[in-house]
């Protein structure tokens, strides 16, 4: 076997496969002799069919399955052994290949395209500045709150002489707000020990303030992803990306389609591989266990360890390995895991710029932003794809 590689481009290249029978005669008479062990046609004894008959009968068949069988492993091989980084698939060369006839042929020739991922620098330094929005609590927030809490925890007052749209149901008992004293804020905190007024409105600031800070998480997470892309200087194989786009999404797409949606899945494309160098250069990584945790977290969070006696315990981890078996929910795990150490890479490396936004400023913010994000329909494969020891 000659495997040879002729480079087209900067990031493109054609890769040349040539086999000859003793590439492939071996794993060819090895199925066929399988074909006759296994073969019952009808006026011969079960194995006892002539290989000849199974070769007129198989051979074809059987030759072009393992010729094309060694030519997928030995191109991957060599992409291996060569650590070339490619994007998407290898594809096969339109002008080069001729049509194979399985039938007198015994050298092959086959050819590939290959687009290549490029080298880059990401600015990945405080000089890189991202703006971080704070949403601000104000008092008018606080007093809603405040307000409905205090309904909610109220005393129910006697409705029977109130009239009703229709009698022959019984009205819903109306509240009267609770009092604002110890009692009730400690109903609303408790084990808090929250005496005033002042105290308990503190605490109902720091409370939103943290509930807000999941969604100022995600704008920021965006802004830096949106801000990195338009920073780092990538080029790519255009011309191989869209034909890679149309053959792999056989029939989904047009060659129109690609094209006026190809921006969108470049700025896609391009974050993907920053995300990738910032995970192998920061040396980011989620393993099971982390998967497994996550799982814990969310199905037992309302028990202490002192709840887990150990038969319990047991049952609650065949329910976690429950889970587990789950690809697409451990993957989506695997994914959220991975955002939140490259969040929090984010917060660490890059400049932040705080400011705080009202509420309502916030969510035209948010709005803006997701006029102006990057989607795209086409799939390609996700690099941090977890396995049975580590997400890789």
């Amino acid at each position: 076997m000659i495997i040879t590689r002729e480079n087209t481009g900067e990031l493109s290249a054609i890769v040349k496969i040539g086999i000859e029978p003793k590439d492939y005669s071996e794993a060819v008479e090895k199925v066929i002799h399988d074909y006759k062990r296994k073969s019952n046609i009808p006026g011969f004894r079960p194995g006892h069919v002539p290989m000849g008959l199974i070769k007129k009968m198989y051979g074809k068949a059987i030759l072009a399955e393992e010729v094309n069988k060694l030519i997928s492993e030995s191109l991957m091989k060599y992409i291996k052994d060569e650590n070339l980084e490619i994007l998407g698939n290898p594809l096969p060369n339109q002008e080069k290949n001729s049509v194979v006839d399985f039938e007198n042929q015994t050298d092959f020739d086959f050819f590939f395209d290959l687009g290549f991922a490029p080298t880059f620098t990401i600015p990945f330094t405080k000089d890189t500045e991202i703006e971080y929005y704070k949403i601000g609590v104000d008092d008018n927030m606080i007093d809603k709150y405040v307000e409905d809490t205090q309904k909610r925890y109220g005393k129910p007052i006697s409705t029977e002489n109130q009239e009703t749209d229709n009698q022959d149901n019984k009205e819903e008992p109306k509240m009267v707000p609770s009092d604002l004293n110890p009692e009730f804020f400690n109903r609303v905190y408790p084990g808090q020990n929250i005496e005033t007024e002042e105290d308990f409105r503190e605490q109902v600031k720091k409370d939103a303030s943290n509930g807000f800070a999941a969604e100022a998480d995600k704008l920021f997470y965006h802004t830096a992803t949106e801000t990195l892309v338009k920073k780092t200087d990538i080029q790519l194989p255009d011309s191989f990306l869209k034909r890679w786009i149309l053959e792999s999404n056989e029939g989904k797409f047009t060659e129109q389609d690609v094209e006026k949606d190809f921006s969108s899945f470049v700025e896609s494309m391009k974050w993907q591989l920053i995300e990738n160098k910032l995970i192998k250069d920061h040396h980011i990584e989620v393993k099971e266990e982390d998967i497994r945790n996550y799982i814990r977290t969310n199905i037992f969070r309302q028990l202490t360890p002192e709840n887990l006696d150990p038969e319990n315990q047991k049952k609650y981890e065949t329910i976690v390995d429950a889970f587990m078996q789950n690809k697409e929910q451990v993957q989506r795990i695997n994914d959220q895991l991975y955002n939140a150490r490259i969040l929090e890479l984010f917060k660490t490396d890059l400049g932040i710029i705080e400011k705080e936004v009202s509420y309502e400023d916030f969510i035209k913010l948010v709005s803006a932003s997701h006029e102006h994000e990057y989607e795209h329909e086409y799939e390609h494969e996700h690099e941090h794809e977890p396995d049975e020891d580590h997400a890789q």
